[in-house]
């Protein structure tokens, strides 16, 4: 866990599998961890959708990048849903990377302080918002995950029914005291 002024950073490669959501994101601590109405900001630093073709989310080189101010009104759901308007999806090579998220490993990361949250992949910017209030106040810890799913169509038929995500590091990076 780390509290802002912090940067997380992971270095992985995912599977381009029709189905397979390969990412790395955070989330704050929460006081009460069964209460979904408990506000709280989660950060997708990089979530990709595998499979090629029209009507894909994330297909070729686009990966999403989101900020959600869960159970949030008012400023952090404006800067959430403005954040989201501009950088969605995220075009690689429109940032002069010159491979997909599938094709070689890249280091994606994210820095929060007391004002900006700036999210890179191979440290380009890729976007950046004004640090949601919870986000300046809450631990946040980090979760990397190969999912599949998620409302699209699963085909792991070429791959032997097997989604492979290869994670070479994660670092974390704070100048404040962990808190809750």
């Amino acid at each position: 866990m780390a509290q802002a002024p912090c940067y997380f950073e992971c270095r992985f490669i995912g599977q381009n599998a029709p189905g397979t959501w390969p990412a790395f994101w955070l989330l704050n601590v929460k006081d009460d961890i069964n209460n979904n109405n408990e506000p709280n900001d989660e950060l997708d630093i990089i979530e990709a959708y595998g499979g090629e073709g029209a009507g894909l989310p994330n297909s070729g080189s686009l990966y999403s990048v989101a900020a959600h101010a869960w159970a949030q009104t008012g400023a952090p759901a404006e800067i959430s849903k403005q954040f989201h308007s501009k950088y969605f999806p995220i075009n690689m090579y429109n940032h002069d990377i010159p491979s997909t998220w599938y094709e070689a490993m890249h280091t994606y990361g994210c820095l929060i302080n007391e004002t900006e949250t700036i999210y890179y992949c191979d440290n380009i910017e890729i976007g950046r918002h004004e640090t949601l209030p919870i986000s300046k106040l809450k631990s946040f810890y980090f979760m990397i995950n190969m999912a599949t799913g998620g409302g699209w169509p699963v085909d792991l038929s070429r791959y032997d029914g097997i989604a492979d995500m290869y994670v070479d590091y994660v670092r974390v990076y704070s100048n404040a005291p962990t808190k809750p």
